[in-house]
């Protein structure tokens, strides 16, 4: 073995470090928001009945968003992490917050059941964002 071919230790002294206060805060939302999507769907599963009858669907129809919320959630955990690393945690968990929220409000304005099948898979992308960026600060 040549001294070309020893692997070196990584430094981080390029890393950029939160200051203290911001630690606190930053590990505060990591506790609040990790348990989101479990919140997501524990609150969302006993309006479906209602969300049925408002909306003068099969309960099957308003199953489904339940059911393209979970595929979408699983399936952008696939790209999350890579892209994370590529755009930082911050800004992506920031973008997908205020996404997130948005389609809220859509689903909540809305009585057509394609824009809410449309904004629960936009609800799974971005809260597979927002559990694993903040897993990965943790």
């Amino acid at each position: 073995m040549t001294a070309e071919t020893i692997i070196r230790p990584r430094t981080f002294e390029n890393v950029k470090q939160l200051p203290e206060a911001n630690k606190k805060i930053a590990t505060w939302l990591s506790f609040l928001l990790i348990p989101l999507s479990g919140l997501i769907t524990d609150i969302y599963i006993p309006s479906m009945p209602h969300m049925a009858q408002d909306l003068h669907q099969p309960e099957h129809s308003i199953q489904l968003t339940l059911t393209l919320f979970l595929i979408s959630y699983g399936a952008s955990q696939f790209i999350t992490g890579s892209l994370i690393d590529s755009f930082g945690r911050f800004r992506l968990t920031l973008f997908s917050l205020v996404v997130f929220i948005l389609s809220n409000l859509v689903i909540v304005s809305t009585r057509q059941i394609e824009m809410i099948y449309t904004m629960r898979v936009v609800q799974g992308i971005t809260t597979g964002f927002i559990v694993v960026a903040k897993r990965a600060f943790l």
